[in-house]
């Protein structure tokens, strides 16, 4: 099934959820839910430093095909995992001890009954062709969709950005991963042909627009994914908030571009502190000019933005590895691109180019080559365009 959905559009993996419930034997779903991926445009290691970001929700996509049961009972079966469905009581859901991914929707079910939503039991079918593993927010479109069709089959509205808060709540406490918001709101806020522009001082966000036809996004998956990244990501954390407080500063958001020199010069900054302090406050520069370039539809000027924050991530932040430089130096020198970066955490994962939608094809096809000769690795590469968030509607 998962070779079947590679590349297709949401109303495949839809069709493919509603079949798949009904060869289980459950006959037709009452509710249908749909929620993206996401890509970060550029605004990298910036959410915890009180930035700004610019993620885009992409073509690939998580379905749930759900319907009610009357005996208190949850059944969650997937195609992409066991042939045994999770199943577990409503009234006694419990954070799985094993990592399972299952933790990710009971998370979502207990913040829902903690808002006083009754949450009945129900039969679900997980469709999903969002690649795991390349920080593109596979978990974030899995609890956005459950927490949408669970709403929708009760009849319950909620807030937007009221559900990204619970979705990121519910990966803090069930997944154990103290993520920001970002993933959760640019899967369910996006509008198809913008990018969401959040800050992540005050949760308050606007929609940037992204519609150029002739113009799209690469997504290039390293499949790589380096053992160093938790502790790494931890560290650079730190520096962060310690270089902040030493900079009398609530987060680095404070200090402002033409203060950066200065900044620098503070007694007690580490060399390490100098450098996050600098890709910060750089960043921050760069998310809001890119927001900029892309409404002009200046893409050369946007993609210089990408070119520099990758070079900043991998220079000064250090969280870069030799397989993301090498796809972005190269796909950055292809024609029809404007730039290229790495995004998410990083020490693995994917990069993002911005380029001519008519040039995909043989920068997808070049990179792969170059990809492969120098790491002996299969890179997975697919187009994508701004698409709109999470949705649920009666089947």
């Amino acid at each position: 099934m998962q070779s079947m959905l590679e590349g297709e559009q949401k109303d495949i993996v839809v069709q493919s959820a509603i079949e798949a419930f009904g060869e289980a034997g459950l006959g037709r779903p009452e509710v249908v839910a749909v929620a993206p991926g996401r890509v970060n445009v550029i605004g990298e290691h910036i959410d915890y430093n009180g930035g700004l970001v610019l993620p885009a929700a992409i073509d690939r996509w998580t379905a749930l095909a759900v319907k009610r049961r009357f005996d208190g009972k949850v059944a969650i079966r997937s195609m992409h995992g066991d042939a045994d469905p999770i199943e577990f009581s409503v009234n006694d859901i419990r954070k799985s001890p094993n990592r399972c991914w299952s933790n990710y929707p009971k998370g979502v079910l207990v913040g829902l009954q903690a808002k006083g939503v009754e949450v009945p039991g129900f039969d679900a079918m997980l469709v999903s062709n969002v690649p795991v593993g390349g920080g593109l927010s596979s978990s974030a479109a899995l609890e956005a969709v459950f927490g949408k069709a669970v709403l929708e089959l009760v009849g319950v509205e909620m807030d937007p950005l009221d559900l990204a808060r619970l979705c990121q709540k519910a990966e803090h406490d069930f997944a154990d991963v103290p993520c920001g918001l970002m993933d959760q709101a640019a899967v369910i806020l996006c509008e198809e042909g913008h990018l969401l522009l959040l800050d992540c001082q005050d949760d308050t966000f606007s929609q940037a627009r992204f519609d150029d036809p002739d113009w799209g996004l690469l997504i290039i998956n390293s499949c790589v994914s380096h053992e160093l990244s938790d502790g790494g990501y931890a560290a650079r954390r730190d520096m962060c908030h310690r270089a902040a407080d030493l900079l009398g500063v609530g987060t680095l958001r404070e200090v402002p571009l033409a203060a950066l020199p200065q900044a620098l010069e503070t007694p007690g900054l580490s060399e390490g502190m100098v450098r996050c302090v600098r890709h910060a406050v750089t960043e921050i520069d760069r998310t809001l000019k890119a927001v900029d370039a892309l409404e002009a539809r200046n893409y050369s000027e946007a993609g210089k933005l990408l070119n520099a924050s990758h070079a900043s991530l991998r220079d000064d932040f250090k969280v870069s590895c030799p397989e993301l430089d090498f796809i972005a130096a190269t796909v950055q020198n292809l024609p029809g691109v404007a730039g290229c970066r790495m995004t998410g955490g990083g020490f693995g994962g994917s990069a993002i180019a911005l380029l001519r939608r008519d040039s995909t094809a043989e920068v997808s096809a070049r990179i792969a080559e170059a990809y492969k000769a120098e790491f002996g690795i299969e890179a997975k590469i697919f187009e994508t365009r701004p698409m709109g968030g999470a949705q649920a509607w009666k089947a």
